[in-house]
């Protein structure tokens, strides 16, 4: 049995070496061919592959307009009034009460929420590190010098330095100031990641040289702000109420949409 092993071995091996030989000029031109075609077949996958994401995509965008038209989807916000101050018929009462569901905002101790008090960068600090979840390392020192380890916002400041979100100027964080509303743009966009504006909006009190026009055109654009093509007043304070309205539609559509 194991001669007869042997020869079949050896009578398969000769074999396989006789068609080699003589397919060995045919064959190259075949895989040519094989390579050509090969080409032309993954190029013509890749295509409809693209079209196929194209089309996946539309599909999804259709989706959730569909749902959003029937009323699922929309962020849960709690119909009772959270803070004795803020009223169900206030203008901000929806976004209020959102972010407060989201943990992102709280009241003050007396249980009031104050909506027409000054936000100032130590409360949006707050707010952004708690809607993002943002974190600085342990080791991380903050490099301005206004803000001690003991200050009520020092975690949150230092993340949002860290992150490149809030870095000061001239190395002060000023963290008890009032947010301008120039400023609440830049955090906004660079916070949120926003891409850049389709459309130069105009507005009656500020060019395009504005140092912060670029980010205030964006969230113009992404209809965050409503005031394209009135006044902007980039060096206003904005109120805690304003800034619950801004950050709200940044977060979720649902609150760009319900003015339309």
């Amino acid at each position: 049995m194991g001669k007869q092993w042997k020869y079949v071995v050896l009578s398969g091996s000769i074999l396989g070496a006789l068609v080699l030989a003589g397919c060995s000029s045919s064959g190259a031109e075949a895989d040519q061919s094989e390579e050509a075609a090969s080409v032309d077949w993954t190029e013509e996958q890749l295509t409809k592959t693209d079209q196929s994401i194209s089309g996946t995509k539309e599909r999804m965008d259709d989706l959730e307009s569909d749902i959003r038209a029937l009323g699922a989807g929309e962020p849960n916000i709690p119909e009772e009034p959270i803070y004795p101050d803020v009223a169900a018929d206030y203008f901000a009462f929806e976004e209020i009460q959102y972010l407060s569901d989201q943990g992102v905002i709280s009241g003050y101790p007396s249980g009031n929420f104050e909506p027409g008090d000054t936000i100032t960068r130590a409360q949006t600090a707050k707010m952004l590190t708690s809607a993002l979840d943002l974190e600085a390392p342990d080791d991380y020192d903050i490099q301005v010098n206004d803000v001690s380890p003991d200050h009520h916002a020092y975690e949150e400041l230092a993340a949002l330095e860290y992150h490149g979100i809030m870095t000061g100027n001239n190395g002060e964080m000023m963290a008890g100031e009032g947010l301008k509303r120039s400023q609440m743009a830049a955090l906004l966009v660079e916070a949120y990641e926003l891409p850049d504006a389709e459309t130069t909006h105009s507005f009656t009190d500020i060019g395009e040289d504005y140092p912060n026009f670029e980010e205030i055109n964006i969230i113009a654009d992404q209809e965050i702000t409503s005031e394209a093509g009135d006044a902007f007043r980039p060096n206003e304070t904005t109120t805690r109420a304003q800034f619950a309205l801004f950050m709200s539609r940044t977060m979720d559509a649902y609150f760009i949409e319900k003015e339309e």
